[in-house]
């Protein structure tokens, strides 16, 4: 299954701006192929985008809210849930039009918007390995400019300082030091709890004691702050980087 990428994050605005688009796309195509008179092509249009664009708002609706659950499923699992789920809203509508209008169910219609999924989702996976190789570099980036590049190495020569006399704390240190790291690679685009950037920035800062020693001082005063307040990711973090920078090295 290496060959599949993860479902797109269908909490994402760009992501449903895309699909629409896709689809009402697809859904002119088709209108094309099938008309035979100019005049009667915006009536087409509409009379197939009546049938569509509920399917799709309601799928979409679904598939939002099942998207944290989607995010932890393997690859080749959720994408054949988002396709039952398809099939499903598809067939649904079908029914309940056939009943409404006094049709016959038909299978040909549901089948189509299952398949035209399936081309949605290998379109978005493909432009996702795409632009693979350029996510990287820009989140590689994204760090180098987090961070001030000595600071890695500071912190590990600190580390090997202690290493032999504290094996505890340098141990500790390292797992310091990789939270910090697993913070910064992460994806921020979404708000975190402020009680974790506190944690982090506490982290951040016993790092920064192991090599200023007592130089550094610190003196928390968080008994007000809500813990459950949601704040921006890495928002505390640079702000002591640069007091520690600015205000503790010139110092020394």
């Amino acid at each position: 299954m290496r060959w599949l990428a993860r479902v797109p994050d269908f909490r994402n605005q760009g992501v449903w701006l895309r699909l629409l688009l896709a689809a009402n796309g697809l859904l002119l195509i088709v209108a094309l192929a099938g008309n035979r008179s100019l005049t009667r092509l915006p009536g087409e249009v509409a009379e197939l985008a009546a049938t569509v664009e509920p399917v799709l708002l309601l799928l979409l609706a679904v598939l939002y809210l099942l998207e944290p659950w989607l995010q932890r499923q393997p690859p080749g699992r959720a994408l054949l849930v988002v396709l039952l789920l398809t099939l499903l809203t598809a067939s649904g509508m079908e029914v309940l039009l056939a009943r409404l209008l006094g049709g016959v169910v038909g299978w040909r219609a549901p089948l189509a918007t299952t398949l035209a999924a399936a081309l949605l989702l290998g379109w978005l996976n493909l432009r996702a390995r795409a632009q693979a190789p350029a996510l990287a570099e820009a989140r590689l980036a994204a760090l180098t400019a987090r961070i001030r590049p000595h600071f890695f190495f500071n912190s590990l020569n600190a580390v090997l300082g202690v290493m032999r006399d504290d094996p505890r704390r340098a141990e500790l240190a390292l797992e310091e030091l990789g939270e910090l790291f697993r913070a910064l690679m992460r994806d921020n685009r979404e708000l975190v709890l402020l009680s974790e950037e506190i944690a982090l920035a506490r982290k951040y800062l016993d790092i920064e004691k192991l090599r200023l020693g007592d130089r550094l001082q610190v003196h928390w005063e968080v008994d007000d702050c809500p813990p459950e307040m949601l704040a921006l990711p890495l928002l505390l973090q640079p702000l002591l980087e640069n007091a520690v920078y600015h205000g503790i090295e010139p110092a020394m």
